[in-house]
């Protein structure tokens, strides 16, 4: 059974068929939809650092890629193939660029330290304009902190599963038996690492990665900030990297 929409059979086949740059760049535009939804999820957070047309030409890149590679005997869909290789292009290209300052990586330590540390000292998850306080600094201001920190653990963390999952490696249509392996492994190890997680970490992993819902909307669900959905998704991001790290995947 053939791992592509029927709407799209057509093109597929004909690609197949010819292998030619004309039949493959219908389907690249019959797919454009999908680079303009990943970059529109990045967009907001990379806006200051990177620009929009840099951001659509790598997802483009991908979009190019994951059609001349896709292998619809492999039992995965293409547009789910597509949005990975898609992804994998434009993270790759952020940590190319290294588009995050080191004077702004010190203010993101600083406000992950003072979460946790006003946390401990009052005992309860402090509010937005309590952490902003303790660290002498306008909300506005804090709140661009939390989130270029947000973005920051989104980078990080996709990168590290794009070299776990081979994601930025040309893909080998016929997988070697290790490399099957590992992806295994690496996918039970991300299953034990959010099974660790707390019950609210979860429904934000849940609601953010599955629903698909923003920060702020996935704020308005559990009742707290924008701010602190996104210190709470940079928090788990950062213990399923370590996990993955100390795996040594």
């Amino acid at each position: 059974m053939e791992n592509y929409d029927t709407e799209d059979s057509v093109l597929w086949e004909k690609y197949k068929k010819t292998r030619d740059i004309d039949a493959r760049n219908e389907l690249v535009t019959y797919y454009r939809p999908l680079v303009k939804i990943e970059v529109g999820k990045l967009i907001s957070q990379y806006s200051r650092y990177i620009d929009y047309d840099d951001l659509m030409s790598c997802g483009y890149l991908g979009l190019i890629d994951a059609v001349e590679k896709f292998d619809s005997s492999k039992g995965v869909k293409f547009r789910t193939y597509a949005v990975i290789r898609i992804r994998g292009f434009i993270i790759d290209q952020l940590r190319k660029q290294d588009w995050l300052p080191a004077r702004l990586r010190q203010k993101i330590k600083k406000v992950t330290h003072a979460y946790d540390e006003l946390e401990a000292k009052i005992g309860r998850v402090p509010t937005d304009e309590e952490v902003a306080k303790y660290l002498g600094i306008e909300i506005e201001d804090f709140q661009d902190l939390v989130g270029v920190a947000h973005a920051a653990n989104v980078v990080a963390f996709d990168d590290l599963m794009a070299g776990s999952l081979g994601i930025n490696e040309p893909v080998d249509t016929k997988e070697s038996p290790e490399s099957s392996l590992e992806n295994k492994m690496v996918r039970e190890a991300l299953i034990s690492a959010v099974n660790s997680l707390n019950e609210k970490e979860k429904i934000v992993i849940s609601l953010y990665y599955y629903e698909e819902l923003t920060l702020k909307e996935i704020g308005g669900v559990i009742g707290v900030s924008e701010s602190r959905v996104s210190q709470i998704h940079s928090r788990i991001l950062g213990k399923l990297k370590k996990y993955l790290s100390d795996l040594n995947m």
